[in-house]
């Protein structure tokens, strides 16, 4: 294994006489061996015939699929399926960089390239992270030991999420393994040495002139990279080589993944307060009777243990996250997350104030992903859930997996504004986004962990604000983002904090609270920590008298339902109605004598928030009246 662009390989170079000797004794060694043999590949050994590997006496490899969160290897996929094609049992391996992301962020973005490899179809192996790199800081961790504990424990969690059950493998060389400890002496010890002992009867231990620490036990290894120069049919160039410390049955027991089988997963749900809430799962195993243990914003609902379960009166407070754990006696799968999103009438806090115009999008974070303005909403990524916001309820991120991507959020380009308040805590990515497009960015941390708020354009710089804003942690904060064609500027609180020169800088509206700079689908990056309620978009520049009246009306927020204001009788038999509501959104009035049927009296216009209708009563001893707005 190498790194690509990071890390460059040795080169060997062989007289022929040496290089033909070479080849007759490995082939006599894989023919005589009881030990099964392996590889590991990756875009370096270009294109591979898998048959003739495996004709060769190759049993497993394992592919490369990533490096960092910023290369995915260009033949991963291909030599996944063509490897398990040719009979070749087939693993993925992630070559790590401790010292640029966090070990979240790296599983994350291995998962998301190597998930559809990671089966359970009698041919897969464990995933692997690939350990080389210890020069730096470790980002996220307080060791090297951690960091790989960290990643390796993200990794089972995501495949236990996706039905399959696994222990990772950790991939190192046996003098640097003084840089782990025993709290990775749970995963699949990888040693790499060559030591120039047989691969047939000796061990990864023996003679290396290293210190090492034998983490798993004195002497104990499962699988032994004992070449970087192998030469196997069917393979052009140079591979590494690899042998396992047991028979071929032992081999496939204890590397290939599987035990527990979801064959139908929880899936979102979404219903009205006051109605039922069910989540289902499905699943078998070869071995063991199962056990289920079902968990709401990550933690155990008492008496969940059956793989159904039903919340009967479904209210805001229930909204969030549900997973479910299944066990056996083999070991157990975190079964993925799926989302309870409750649909409830809006409220106004008292003392809310009217919107500014120009409102196009509202998410307020009731209960569900729902635009409460616009029609852009939004289905949850990763461990979301809400919090208590400072207008009702928050969205929560957790910093590592929460990403909000919104439907049909195309960029909007200057004047616009972008209103919210947030909860800031640290971050464990070197950045942290609160809107980003891949192209464009808003962050609550800019790039390389300055603790600074900031804006960023690929390949156009990664920017803060001069002068320079960091959001104080735990506590809330009111931001104010306004662009018009020559600058971006900073409200914080209310008042005017900085700015930064910006040519046509454009909203990005495709994710809330990450982004995602991969052309893969939920490959998401620059998670941002804490909480955000009351994000609110505007096609203007809100002017600094209105973005004062939002932060000093706090947690009453802005009106978000229509609310009679005054019901005047006037002269004549008719009746004068005041309603405010959502600004710009026209509000339907219906009467009613009896609170069981009711009618449409007229739908009015409302530009600034208040409107008013006037019209005649209905001959009756008492009227209702009701006050509508779609959202």
């Amino acid at each position: 294994m190498f790194s690509t662009q990071l890390v460059a390989r040795k080169l060997a170079v062989f007289f022929n006489g040496a290089f033909i000797l070479s080849l007759f004794i490995l082939a006599a060694e894989i023919a005589q061996a009881q030990r099964p043999y392996g590889i590991d590949v990756s875009s370096d050994q270009s294109t591979i015939t898998w048959s003739s590997v495996q004709s060769a006496g190759i049993t497993f490899a394992w592919a490369k699929a990533t490096e960092g969160t910023f290369y995915i290897d260009a033949d991963f996929k291909a030599n996944e399926v063509n490897g398990k094609a040719a009979g070749v049992y087939m693993g993925a391996y992630h070559f790590a960089h401790p010292e640029v992301d966090s070990p979240e962020t790296e599983a994350e973005y291995f998962w998301n390239v190597a998930s559809n490899y990671v089966k359970n179809d009698g041919k897969t192996f464990m995933p692997m992270l690939d350990y080389e790199t210890f020069k730096g800081p470790f980002i996220g961790a307080s060791s090297y030991a951690d960091w790989a504990n960290q990643w390796c424990a993200d990794v089972q969690a995501l495949a236990a999420a996706s039905g399959v059950s696994v222990t990772p493998v950790i991939y190192i060389s046996a003098c640097d393994t003084t840089e782990l400890s025993s709290v990775d002496a749970w995963t699949l010890p990888w040693i790499a040495a060559y030591n120039g002992y047989s691969s047939s009867t000796g061990n990864p231990w023996e003679g290396d002139g290293c210190t090492e620490d034998e983490i798993w036990g004195s002497g104990v290894w499962d699988l032994w990279q004992f070449s970087d120069d192998a030469s196997i049919s069917g393979i052009s160039g140079a591979v590494d080589e690899d042998v396992y410390n047991g028979t071929s049955s032992q081999l496939v027991s204890t590397f290939l993944a599987g035990v527990i089988s979801t064959t139908a997963f929880p899936t979102n749900v979404t219903v009205s307060a006051g109605n039922p809430a069910t989540f289902n799962v499905s699943a078998a195993a070869s071995t063991g009777t199962l056990a289920y243990q079902w968990r709401w914003n990550q933690k155990n609902i008492s008496g969940a243990t059956t793989n159904t379960y039903t919340i009967t009166n479904a209210q805001w407070g229930n909204a969030g996250a549900y997973s479910v754990v299944i066990t056996n006696n083999a070991g157990s799968s975190i079964i993925n997350t799926a989302f309870l999103s409750v649909i409830g009438p809006l409220t106004n806090s008292p003392g809310s104030i009217l919107a500014p115009t120009n409102m196009v999008n509202w998410w307020a974070a009731g209960g569900n992903g729902f635009d409460i303005y616009g029609t852009n909403n939004f289905t949850p990524a990763g461990h979301m859930y809400y919090t208590n916001g400072e207008v009702q309820t928050a969205f929560h991120f957790d910093g590592q997996t929460t990403c909000l991507p919104v439907s049909g959020g195309t960029e909007i380009s200057p004047n616009w504004t972008a209103s919210m308040w947030i909860y800031h805590t640290r971050s464990r990515c070197d950045a942290a986004s609160v809107l980003g497009d891949q192209t464009y960015a808003i962050k609550v941390e800019q790039y390389s962990n300055t603790d600074e708020v900031g804006i960023s354009e690929s390949s156009a710089g990664d920017y803060v604000f001069s002068p320079a804003y960091t959001i104080p942690f735990n506590v809330w904060t009111y931001l104010a983002f306004v662009a018009n064609s020559t600058n971006v500027i900073l409200y914080t609180n209310g008042v005017q904090e900085g700015t930064v020169t910006a040519s046509n800088f454009k909203l990005p509206r495709s994710y809330i609270g990450a982004d995602n700079f991969s052309t893969i689908s939920g490959v998401f990056a620059d998670f941002m920590a804490g909480a955000v309620d009351e994000l609110q978009i505007f096609t203007n520049a809100l002017a600094a008298s209105q973005i004062k009246a939002i932060y000093n009306a706090g947690s009453a927020g802005l009106v978000r339902a229509p609310q009679f204001t005054s019901v005047t009788n006037l002269n004549s038999g008719q009746v004068q109605l005041n309603v405010i509501g959502q600004t710009g959104k026209t509000i339907t009035l219906l009467s009613s004598t009896n609170l069981f049927n009711w009618s449409t009296l007229a739908t009015v216009s409302n530009s600034t928030g208040a409107t008013n209708y006037t019209g005649s009563t209905t001959p009756s001893p008492q009227t209702f009246y009701q006050a509508t707005q779609k959202y």
